[in-house]
C-alpha cells in the first residue's frame, strides 16, 4: 500500500478481453451474472490483489487487498463514493435513501438513520422480533408435526419481512401467516433487479423495456403506493398522539418527526429511506440465517453445542422472551459471525475515487470504477488461520465469552469506516432470536433429495437450492 506508484491501470494484469466487448461474456451475460463474484475471486487468485477487466468500454479495477479496501472504506464519503451508476439506478427507482446518497446529503440522512437504529432502542424493538419469532415457531412446529415439507428460505424471508416492515413503518404485514401478501414479492424483485442493473454493461432499460423491467416498474409502483399509504397512516397517528413527535415508535415516525420539527426530509427521501430499510433488512438477514442453518445441518456437534446454550438460556421457553437473553448467547453470536465471515450478505463493494489516488502501488485516476472483493480479502488475510474452515471458536475467548475478530480489518461483513452498516445490532438481534428458537426446538438435517447449495449474487449472497429437514427436538433425539 505505501509503495510508490510505479504503474498505471494499463500495466495491471487481467483476463484476456474481446474487442469492443471486453469481458462481458465472462461477467454479465444472464447465465453468469448471478455468480459474477466467483469469477472475480478466481481471477484474483490468478492475477493477484489488484487487476483490471473491461465491461464493454468501461475499465474496472478489482482489489482484494484488505489494507487497500480499508483505506477506501474509511475515506468515504470525502475521498471515495459509490459508483455514480448506483446512485442513478436508485434514483430511477425512487429509492433515494441513505444507502445511495453521497456527500453532505448522505451525512444529513445518516444522522437520523443511526439514531433510529441505535442499540439503545433495541429493547424497545424487541417486542416486534419476539412476535415474529413466535409466529415462525408455530409455522415450523406445525409443519414438522404434520410431516409437511418446510421451505426454510421462504419462512426466513417472511420472518424478516415481518420484522422490518413493523420497524420500518409500524405496520404488521404478518406474511408468516398470510401468504397472499404481494409486498414481499415486490421487495424481492426490486432487490434482485438492482444487482442486475448495476452490473449491466449499459442502461438498456432507458430505451427498451424487457419483460423483467416492466415487472420491476410495476413492483416499484406498488411499493411506492404502499409506503405512501403508510406515511398517511403514520401522520394520522402522530396527529392523534402528539407525544410520538418526541418519542417515535418506528423508523417512519422518526423521519416524519424530523421533517415536522426541522424540515430536514422531503417526502421522497422518507419513502426512499423506508424502502431502503425494508429491502436491505429483509434479504440480508434472511440469507444470513439460511447460510447459518446450512452450515449447522452438516455439523451436528456444533448444532448440539448451540442447542445446549439455547436450552440453558431459555429453559422451558420455546423462544426468547426477553432482550437480555440474547445478550448472553455467546456461542450463537460466534456461529452467526463465522457464517457472515464465509458467506457475507455483501461479498463485494463498489467505489470510485473523487480525485486521483494510489492503491497497491498503482495510479488510480478519479472516477475509476473500483470493485472491492471484501469476502475474498478476508479469506486471504495472513492473520486468519484456516481461513476457509467454518470454526465459530475463533470468535470466543478462553472463558467462552465473545472476542473481536482474529483480524478486525479483514471482517468486512458490515463494511468499515463512516458508512459502516447502521443496522448491525438490529440484524444480530433478529438473527439470534430466530436461531435460538430453531435450535432449541428442532434438529436441522441436510435434505438428501436436494442437490448442492450454491452461491448466487443478487445484491445479497443467496444460498441457491437451500433445503434442509427439521425434526422436532425431543430428549430422545437431542444428539442424534
Amino acid at each position: 500500500m505505501a509503495m510508490a506508484a510505479t504503474r498505471s491501470i494499463d500495466d495491471l494484469p487481467g483476463p484476456p478481453r474481446l474487442p469492443l466487448l471486453g469481458n462481458i461474456h465472462q461477467m454479465v451475460l444472464p447465465a453468469r451474472a448471478w455468480r459474477v463474484h466467483l469469477t472475480a475471486e478466481r481471477w484474483s487468485e490468478r492475477y493477484g490483489p489488484i487487476f483490471r477487466f473491461d465491461v464493454g468500454s468501461r475499465r474496472m479495477v478489482t482489489i482484494s487487498d484488505a489494507d487497500a479496501i480499508n483505506t477506501i472504506l474509511r475515506d468515504r464519503p470525502d475521498g471515495f463514493r459509490r459508483w455514480s451508476e448506483q446512485e442513478a439506478i436508485f434514483h430511477e427507482m425512487g429509492i433515494d435513501g441513505v444507502f445511495s446518497a453521497e456527500g453532505a446529503d448522505w451525512k444529513r440522512q445518516r444522522a437520523l438513520v443511526v439514531r433510529a437504529l441505535n442499540s439503545n432502542h433495541l429493547q424497545r424493538y424487541f417486542h416486534v422480533v419476539h412476535t415474529a419469532t413466535e409466529r415462525l415457531y408455530r409455522q415450523l412446529a406445525g409443519a414438522t408435526r404434520d410431516g409437511r415439507e418446510v421451505d426454510i428460505a421462504e419462512e426466513l424471508s417472511s420472518y424478516t419481512v415481518d420484522v422490518t416492515s413493523a420497524l420500518a413503518f409500524g405496520y404488521d404485514l404478518n406474511t408468516l401467516e398470510h401468504r397472499d401478501n404481494e409486498l414481499q414479492e415486490h421487495i424481492q424483485r426490486v432487490f434482485s433487479m438492482i444487482m442486475w442493473r448495476v452490473s449491466a454493461p449499459f442502461p438498456y432499460w432507458r430505451w427498451v423495456k424487457l419483460p423483467a423491467d416492466r415487472r420491476l416498474d410495476r413492483s416499484v409502483a406498488e411499493l411506492h403506493r404502499a409506503v405512501a399509504g403508510f406515511i398517511e397512516q403514520a401522520r394520522e397517528r402522530m396527529r392523534r398522539r402528539p407525544e410520538l413527535v418526541e418519542s417515535p415508535e418506528n423508523f417512519l415516525e422518526g423521519m416524519l418527526a424530523a421533517q415536522q420539527a426541522e424540515g430536514t426530509f422531503t417526502d421522497e427521501e422518507i419513502i426512499g429511506n423506508t424502502l431502503t430499510l425494508l429491502t436491505a433488512g429483509e434479504d440480508t438477514t434472511s440469507h444470513t440465517l439460511g447460510w447459518t442453518l446450512w452450515y449447522l445441518s452438516t455439523r451436528p456437534e456444533m448444532q448440539d453445542r448451540l442447542a445446549q446454550e439455547a436450552c440453558e438460556i431459555l429453559g422451558e421457553q420455546r423462544f426468547p422472551a426477553e432482550h437480555e437473553q440474547l445478550g448472553v448467547m455467546h456461542y450463537g453470536e460466534a456461529v452467526l459471525k463465522e457464517s457472515m465471515r464465509l458467506k457475507p450478505a455483501a461479498v463485494a463493494n463498489l467505489a470510485e475515487p473523487l480525485q486521483d489516488t494510489t492503491l497497491c502501488g498503482t495510479r488510480i485516476p478519479a472516477d475509476t470504477r473500483l470493485w472491492m472483493l471484501t469476502r475474498h480479502a478476508g479469506l486471504l488475510a495472513s492473520e486468519v488461520e484456516r481461513a476457509n474452515e467454518f470454526d465459530p471458536q475463533r470468535w470466543l475467548g478462553d472463558d467462552g465469552g465473545e472476542q473481536d475478530a482474529p483480524d478486525q480489518k479483514s471482517f468486512l461483513a458490515f463494511g468499515a469506516g463512516p458508512r459502516f452498516c447502521p443496522g448491525r445490532n438490529l440484524a444480530f438481534l433478529e438473527a439470534k432470536s430466530a436461531l435460538a428458537m430453531i435450535v432449541r426446538n428442532f434438529r436441522i438435517d441436510p435434505d438428501p433429495s436436494s442437490g448442492p447449495v450454491t452461491e448466487q449474487l443478487r445484491l445479497a449472497l443467496v444460498p441457491h437450492g437451500l433445503r434442509v429437514r427439521l425434526r422436532e427436538r425431543t430428549p430422545q433425539n437431542q444428539h442424534s
